[in-house]
């Protein structure tokens, strides 16, 4: 049964638990130094006759060495800080875990470089540090200084205090293909920014660069978020086709939308008018699609369930290529051949009719 402290002393214990628990340094070492007392355990004999790996000392622990007193008790001991991959296709690299990460473009990445960099320099502009200096052909930023602030104190007597200053070098390693990019953080500078710096707990310069570098991917992620809820908000309004010719002087629809609005409006309309899109490839621009059934005539609107886009029975391919602000889409056959503007001028009045639609 839980009881409520109404009593004088009651508070008191409650404020002596507070305070010790705030007093505590979850980061100190806890407990004696008995290890010391203990003797190393003799090595394995291995008679002559057989043969052995020699001995490797790298995780030798020399047990002469005086880690007790005050060097021992002001010994920091806590776990590594860990990189965390949150960006949709991120992953963390096998031979630097701590430092690394990289990213794969998708559809919702035009140039993986840039994006990478666009990360960066919004990271760095969120906390008002400046950019040193950038070197687009090796790759390399260097940041101006970032401040860390330290909280010391309780409740009305917690004061924050500067305490130290560092700088970062940024590398982006990019991938031939241009798909795959890695970016990489460096503590290049650290300095005292008080005189009583042996006073706090700090990061090695290893977790330092790996909070940094988690701050980048956290900005990355939000931008992509942020970016995406944009778009949602875009692409449900209606926009605009008519016909028209590619460079090529082809017969064409000329949709008058960026590539990525126009993009998701098409296949919104295909599935609509129920064609049957085998595969799609963004980057490519090609939407490979199978009409089922003829779309036009008397007896395709009298036994069909569904509205029909106009165009023949058969199997498409259609690329959308940029043109600016606005979109082309060829409508080829399955040999990569532009069907005729004829049979794109069926289609035309049942395509506008759904792209000029604003979505719910």
């Amino acid at each position: 049964m839980i009881k409520k402290i109404t009593t004088h002393s009651g508070l008191l214990v409650l404020a002596t638990v507070l305070l010790a628990a705030c007093a505590g340094k979850p980061k100190q070492i806890d407990g004696g130094f008995e290890y010391q007392d203990y003797a190393p355990a003799e090595p394995i004999k291995i008679p002559q006759s057989l043969s052995f790996d020699p001995k490797i000392s790298e995780y030798r622990i020399d047990h002469q060495r005086p880690v007790s007193g005050s060097e021992g008790q002001q010994l920091s001991i806590f776990p590594p800080r860990l990189i965390a991959p949150i960006v949709t296709g991120s992953h963390i690299d096998e031979l630097d875990p701590r430092t690394t990460i990289w990213f794969e473009q998708n559809e919702n990445i035009d140039n993986l470089q840039a994006a990478i960099w666009n990360a960066v320099r919004g990271y760095l502009k969120k906390n008002d540090v400046p950019v040193a200096n950038y070197s687009e052909a090796a790759g390399a930023l260097e940041s101006g200084w970032f401040s860390y602030h330290k909280t010391s104190g309780w409740w009305l007597w917690q004061e924050s205090n500067e305490v130290e200053a560092y700088k970062f070098r940024f590398w982006v390693k990019m991938k031939p293909h241009g798909r795959s990019g890695s970016l990489t953080v460096e503590l290049i500078e650290r300095k005292a920014l008080t005189d009583n710096l042996d006073q706090y707990l700090l990061d090695d310069d290893i977790s330092l660069a790996t909070e940094t570098l988690n701050g980048v991917i956290g900005h990355f992620d939000y931008r992509l978020r942020l970016d995406a809820e944009n778009r949602r908000v875009q692409y449900v309004r209606g926009i605009q086709v008519q016909l028209s010719e590619s460079a090529r002087g082809e017969p064409a629809f000329l949709i008058d939308a960026p590539y990525d609005h126009a993009w998701i409006r098409v296949i919104e309309a295909l599935d609509f008018y129920d064609v049957v899109m085998t595969d799609v490839n963004k980057i490519q621009g090609r939407i490979y699609a199978r009409v089922k059934s003829d779309n036009k005539g008397f007896w395709s609107n009298l036994f069909s369930s569904s509205e029909k886009i106009g165009l023949d029975k058969n199997t498409y391919v259609l690329e959308l290529i940029r043109q600016g602000d606005k979109t082309l889409m060829v409508v080829n056959d399955q040999t990569l051949t532009p069907i005729k503007k004829s049979q794109l001028e069926q289609a035309l009045p049942k395509l506008k009719a759904r792209l000029a639609e604003d979505l719910e």
